[in-house]
């Protein structure tokens, strides 16, 4: 009977199961019970719920063939079978430590392989490359991959030559093909570079619902000598780099650094080679991995300095996005994805110097435009700036579903209650709305005096339309709507955080306005700066790692500090800049310090006049890598 059931499932199909009880599980609420049942006498089986209780099941479809000797539970043989080419034992026993982990959810309650301590042991020490005694020491190839070469652990294992990964007892095999420090970097991933990406400590985030569970996959994968598409493989390397950049800034490492460079590299490859056929039928990659793919890669290039870059993978997700990804039923989480694309996307876009012609960006419009799609996309590609006459009122009105989804850059007024961005990033998509109306003012106000764009709004209408939005800014009330945030933020646990964060939020619309659309003198912009550095310094003393790096926090003090005049609150960013640089380990905070202080000396030179951050960035804009 044995020899039977583990010869019903091949081991691809139990990543299969694993991931339709992912996905299953994903689309429930965090207060539903369930009970689940896959597999041949419930060999995958998980039950939350109360006896008395008669509970759904989850029912998959006919099992297919198992080799014989594999493990339902652990995803491994559990014996011994020459000459098959099936993973050492030490790999073995890096997949087993994968898939005996509890639910991903509980990571952080879960002390394992993916929640380690760090710097407690002497282990800690080969983080910055520095082989201590009795400890192996890496490098890379001389053909710059990542296939690591080591040296024994211990004299009297030469025979088996492996590598410490952890302070858990988990070895990896030197010829499995997994890269040396995988396991510790998507550990350090999971318990410290995540809260760069979002301000709340909940586990239903994207990246604890989607990207460490993929990445957890991927590397079991590698693990077994099988294959994976370039869109999977780009989104473990880009996740080993982010980590790998992090741990070079918190280490002052430039091992670490060279490692995150060659991560980086690889995934850049990767994607190279799976934007060939992102378009190509059938699908060479699913949907939500080639997106995950680009967006890991703007993570990559935002948190690495390489700000074109950065441009280049906006620009390809939001092709991708609107040619394979509006006219889809979108699933929860491939709404979760383009939520993170479009945030992160509109606050970049706000400081962006690259204009609304460059050849990429023309070409993205061409390719949309060309595509027989249009009529999907319920915004343009072009940030223009809509026809409204009472945005009060227009504000009031309900958005339908498909107008809420396919509205990417928030380009239609209106009220999206579906909306995701309070549940992943704390900040009502009202807000987000007014950011986007900004810009597209900013860019009709650039077009106008450019005279590149026949028959531009009269300025008469420009004012009329900058008004209302200025009137819609200043009549928000912050506290508000921190209360209408998704019950996963647990506002009453972040209420100080909460409160400060939208307020610092707020202040910044306000200033970001004025600079940019009325261009007025800094200095009546004082007292929101002081406000604004003020709810900072408040939210990190309710929680000194609330301002790591969420956009809603950095963007805030980057806007304010390029305003700030008064010396005492130009330390004030300058130190909280330092702290998040310094905890975080990436160079954008670093890079952004750097901008700061020297719009804040083009402004001295000339006596604090209307120098504006826009000018100085232009004015240094002259170095452009290619993605």
């Amino acid at each position: 009977m044995s020899d039977f059931l583990t010869a019903s499932v091949p081991p691809k199909q139990v990543y299969h199961r694993l991931n339709e009880i992912d996905e299953f599980c994903g689309n429930l609420s965090t207060n539903e019970d369930v009970c689940i049942s896959s597999g041949p006498f419930d060999v995958f089986g998980v039950t939350h719920s109360s006896p008395s209780l008669a509970e759904p099941v989850f029912e998959t479809g006919a099992v297919e063939e198992l080799p014989r000797g594999f493990d339902l539970r652990s995803g491994y043989e559990s014996t011994p079978v020459p000459d098959t080419g099936l993973p050492s034992p030490a790999t073995q026993a890096l997949i087993s430590s994968i898939f005996d982990q509890q639910e991903y959810n509980h990571l952080h309650t879960t002390p394992s392989l993916w929640n380690l301590p760090l710097d407690t042991s002497p282990a800690a020490e080969l983080i910055d490359g520095e082989a201590m005694s009795g400890l192996p020491t890496f490098t890379s190839s001389v053909d710059g991959s990542l296939e690591h070469q080591f040296l024994t652990f211990m004299p009297e294992v030469h025979a088996a030559p492996i590598i410490p990964l952890s302070l858990s007892n988990s070895l990896i095999s030197a010829t499995s093909g997994v890269p040396a420090n995988a396991v510790f970097l998507l550990s350090h991933y999971s318990t410290t570079v995540i809260h760069i990406l979002t301000p709340f400590r909940h586990t239903k985030t994207p990246w604890h619902t989607l990207f460490i569970p993929h990445v957890k996959s991927c590397l079991a994968t590698i693990a077994m000598g099988e294959q994976l598409d370039h869109a999977s493989l780009c989104v473990f390397y880009g996740t080993l780099a982010l980590s790998a950049f992090s741990m070079s800034g918190i280490k002052k490492s430039q091992t670490w650094f060279d490692e995150g460079k060659a991560y980086k590299d690889r995934a850049r490859q990767h994607v190279r080679m799976m934007l060939k056929t992102a378009y190509d039928l059938p699908k060479v990659a699913k949907y939500k991995c080639t997106l995950m793919a680009l967006i890991t890669m703007v993570q990559v290039s935002l948190f690495s300095g390489s700000k074109d870059q950065m441009e280049c993978y906006f620009l390809e997700a939001e092709k991708f996005i609107r040619l394979r990804g509006l006219k889809r039923h979108k699933s929860r989480k491939v709404r979760l994805l383009h939520h993170c694309c479009v945030f992160e996307r509109l606050f970049y876009e706000s400081t962006s110097i690259s204009g609304t012609n460059s050849d990429q960006r023309a070409h993205v419009i061409e390719a949309v435009e060309t595509s027989g799609v249009l009529v999907f996309g319920q915004d343009s590609a072009c940030f223009r700036l809509p026809n409204f006459r009472n945005l009060d009122q227009e504000m009031q009105r309900a958005k339908g579903q498909d107008e809420g989804e396919n509205d990417l850059h928030l380009e239609r007024i209106g009220d999206f209650p579906a909306t995701l961005y309070p549940e992943v990033f704390g900040v009502p998509e009202a807000y987000m709305l007014m950011l986007s109306l900004v810009i597209r003012l900013g860019k009709r106000r650039d077009a106008a005096g450019a005279s590149t764009i026949a028959g531009a709004t009269s300025l008469e209408d420009f004012l009329a339309q900058a008004k209302a939005v200025e009137r819609s800014i200043l009549r928000m009330v912050p506290n508000q709507y921190a209360r209408n945030v998704s019950p996963y933020s647990r506002y009453d646990d972040n209420k100080a955080v909460m409160n400060n964060m939208l307020t610092a939020i707020h202040e910044a619309l306000a200033i970001y306005f004025y600079r940019r659309i009325y261009d007025v003198d800094s200095a009546l912009l004082q007292q929101r700066v002081a406000t604004i550095r003020d709810c900072l310094l408040r939210c990190e003393a309710a929680d000194e790692n609330a301002v790591w790096g969420s956009a809603g926090f950095i963007w805030p003090a980057f806007i304010a500090a390029c305003e700030a005049e008064d010396v005492g609150v130009q330390a004030s960013f300058a130190e909280l800049f330092s702290k998040v640089a310094q905890r975080s380990g990436l160079s954008r905070f670093s890079d952004t310090l750097l901008d700061v202080q020297q719009i804040w000396l083009e402004k001295r030179k000339h006596n604090n006049s209307s120098v504006t951050w826009l000018d100085v960035m232009k004015s240094n804009a002259s170095s452009h890598d290619q993605c």
